[in-house]
């Protein structure tokens, strides 16, 4: 199954928020139609991080699992 190992990197920059005394790790990745994103963020030095589609289509198909040995892989709902 598709995982951050496996899909397309489109983007990767370090973004600080305003106020922010950490940076926050930002990745878009292709999704499995292709015609969508992938958007992964993690704050550095926190285990606070999270992942979400920005494509309808492959939203309605697929969950976000995380760990793994990865940080998120999909798996079909």
């Amino acid at each position: 199954m598709l995982n951050d190992t496996t899909a397309k990197l489109i983007l990767f920059e370090n973004r600080y928020p305003s106020g922010a005394n950490s940076p926050t790790a930002h990745y878009e990745y292709e999704c499995p139609c292709k015609k969508g994103k992938i958007i992964y963020e993690a704050v550095l030095g926190f285990d606070d991080r999270y992942a979400f589609f920005e494509c309808e289509k492959c939203e309605k198909i697929y969950d976000f699992r995380y760990g793994c040995g990865h940080f998120w892989e999909l798996e079909r709902k």
